[in-house]
């Protein structure tokens, strides 16, 4: 009976070590030290159980933070963006004095605004991300990583610009203007900074010229996307056709 119990003991531990590499106690340093080099050789899966150790079987070395980091690091790079964002919670709610307590608000936001979904699904993801980026400015206010912030902020408000924009292609479509125009607005009015503005644009002189005749109104928003490098030849184009359509009635009220 013995025999048979610790054949299957061994086994078991022969199925595990063919999925899961089992390591070798060390102490806290050498311990990290090799953690970190799963990291580094994008070893993922493995560098997981090898700062899960530090934390489990050394929770009050020196080394217990720095684990906690590079554990959601982890996780990001594995694009696992919900549990690298437990893990930076983690740290942000147990590790307040913390030397990597900036990167984890940072990398918290940025698995935020990575899981969100696109422009077309429900846009409350792109939104947190957007004010845990905002909290990242606020609190940290010098950081070198505000740059990188501020263009992230910028791109998570196009996605929702975007939404709206093509809200408005769809109204377009089924020829209720007004509905088309009121979202064109939206956008111009209050994401003036992204992409998707210009777009707003482009449809907002389609509507105004061609469906309501307002050409003055349509040429100033056709003047501003001049200044745009990707709007620029359709701008150009657009004022040509109205100022020949322009020439064509002059002569016609002549004749």
């Amino acid at each position: 009976m013995r025999t048979i119990t610790v054949s299957a003991l061994l086994l078991c531990l022969f199925i595990s070590c063919g999925t899961r590499q089992v390591l070798t106690p060390l102490d806290p340093e050498d311990e990290f030290e090799r953690a970190m080099s799963f990291f580094e050789n994008k070893k993922y899966d493995t560098a997981v159980q090898a700062f899960e150790r530090i934390l489990f079987y050394h929770p009050s070395s020196e080394y217990v933070d720095d684990a906690q980091y590079w554990l959601g690091r982890t996780y990001f790079e594995k694009t696992d963006y919900t549990q690298a964002i437990a893990e930076f919670d983690y740290l942000i709610q147990n590790f307040s004095s913390s030397v990597f307590l900036e990167k984890a608000y940072l990398y918290r936001a940025k698995s935020y605004f990575l899981k969100a979904p696109g422009y077309e699904k429900d846009p409350t993801e792109i939104e947190n991300a957007i004010s845990l980026f905002d909290q990242f400015l606020t609190r940290f206010p010098n950081s070198k990583y505000t740059d990188e912030i501020r263009d992230l902020i910028l791109s998570a408000r196009n996605r929702l610009a975007k939404k709206e924009v093509e809200n408005g292609k769809t109204y377009l479509k089924l020829s209720k203007y007004d509905a088309a125009l009121l979202y064109f607005d939206f956008v111009i009015e209050n994401y003036p900074e992204t992409e998707a503005c210009k777009e707003a644009k482009y449809h907002t002189v389609i509507l105004l010229y061609e469906k309501k005749g307002q050409t003055e109104e349509a040429l100033k928003l056709l003047h501003e996307l001049l200044e745009e490098e990707n709007w620029k030849e359709k701008a150009e184009k657009k004022i040509e056709e109205i100022e020949k359509d322009s020439q064509k009635i002059r002569v016609m009220d002549a004749g």
